[in-house]
């Protein structure tokens, strides 16, 4: 992932966000972004956190969950419960592929490294 300008950000006083978003722009930099965000799921078991990056991404964007849930066919409500950590259990695989799918990303498994 790039490397965040930390002394740009000190002298012209650019907040964290700003740098993320603009990095965020590049749609290898969001893959990257969430394949942390999904090696960390793998981890902690913190799927909220993975879904929050995934908001990010969408945010980045600029989808409306409104389209976002027509075109999949995804209740709405679900959607925002998802990605605003609402939900108390992990969603359903063909749920996150659909959402992956919707985005131009897809999911690879790969064997560990030793």
């Amino acid at each position: 992932m790039k490397k965040l300008n930390t002394d740009k950000i000190l002298k012209e006083n650019i907040n964290f966000e700003d740098d993320l978003k603009e990095s965020l722009k590049d749609t290898n930099e969001q893959a990257l972004w969430l394949q942390v965000a999904l090696e960390e799921y793998l981890k902690d078991g913190d799927f909220n956190s993975f879904y929050a990056s995934l908001e990010k991404i969408i945010e980045i964007r600029n989808i409306s969950v409104r389209k976002m849930s027509k075109d999949l066919a995804l209740s709405r409500s679900n959607i925002i419960k998802l990605l605003e950590g609402e939900t108390k259990t992990a969603p359903k695989i063909d749920t996150l592929v659909k959402i992956f799918n919707y985005l131009d990303f897809e999911i690879k498994i790969i064997p560990k490294q030793a």
